[in-house]
C-alpha cells in the first residue's frame, strides 16, 4: 500500500505529464502537416529522474536499481495511460471536450481501489493546494 502511496505522490509531484501532452500535440501537428511517408518517432517518455528524485526525498541512504527503476517507470506510464484513458471515456460520457480535474478524479475513483483512491485524491488536493501558494 505505502509503494502505491509513493506511485500517487510521484505523480502529483511532476509537470511532466503537462510536458508529454504538450510534445505529443506538437508531433501530431507536424505528422498531420507533412504530406511524406515519414515514420514518427516513437513515444519514449521516462520517469526515471522523478522516481529517483522522489526516493531521495523520502529515503536518504536509500538507492534503487535500474531494473527497479524500469519496473516503477512502466508501472506509472501504465496508470497514467488507464487514468488518462478513463478520464477521456468520462469528459465524452459528459458532452465535454476537456479533461479537467474533476473528470480525472472521477477517474481515479473508478480506476483505483477505494481507500487508496480516497487517499490519492486527498493527496492530490493538498499537492495542488501547496503549489497555488
Amino acid at each position: 500500500l505505502q509503494f502505491l502511496y509513493f506511485i500517487v505522490f510521484l505523480l502529483q509531484k511532476t509537470s511532466y505529464p503537462k510536458k508529454l501532452f504538450s510534445k505529443m500535440a506538437k508531433a501530431a501537428r507536424r505528422a498531420a502537416s507533412k504530406k511524406g511517408g515519414s515514420r514518427r518517432k516513437a513515444n519514449t517518455s521516462r520517469f526515471n529522474t522523478f522516481i529517483n528524485r522522489v526516493n531521495k526525498n523520502a529515503k536518504k541512504g536509500l538507492t534503487l536499481s535500474s531494473k527497479s527503476v524500469k519496473i516503477l517507470n512502466s508501472f506509472v506510464l501504465d496508470m497514467f495511460d488507464k487514468i488518462a484513458t478513463q478520464a477521456a471515456a468520462v469528459a465524452r460520457a459528459n458532452k465535454k471536450s476537456t479533461i479537467k480535474a474533476a473528470e480525472v478524479q472521477t477517474a481515479v475513483r473508478l480506476q483505483l481501489p477505494a481507500d487508496l483512491a480516497k487517499h490519492s485524491i486527498s493527496e492530490a488536493s493538498k499537492a495542488v493546494t501547496a503549489a497555488f501558494k
